[in-house]
């Protein structure tokens, strides 16, 4: 069980976390496209770039959080979260 927000939630199945894991990497690669094709303009490029860089750490965020489903129950789940500032709040919400 997990909780969240004050309501307790029963661990995923391995199957759905595999699920969820798949669909969070297909979510982060089409907005990875996306900000590809709007990195494409130049004049949009100039114009938005941090809105481009943003889009790029929630894809990283969405990857990083499908490592974590797809961790066995045995090992440290937040061995392969490699954003130090996603790694910390979920460290601390364990806590």
């Amino acid at each position: 069980m997990f909780e969240m927000s004050g309501v307790a939630f029963p661990p995923a199945s391995p199957a759905l976390g595999e699920a969820l894991a798949g669909e969070l990497e297909r979510a982060s690669r089409l907005l990875g496209e996306l900000a590809f094709e709007l990195g494409s303009d130049e004049a949009t490029l100039r114009r938005h770039l941090t809105g481009l860089q943003s889009i790029d750490h929630v894809t990283q965020i969405m990857l990083n959080i499908a490592t974590v489903l797809r961790a066995g129950e045995g090992q440290d789940q937040l061995a392969g979260v490699t954003l130090e500032d996603v790694a910390g709040r979920l460290r601390a919400s364990l806590n």
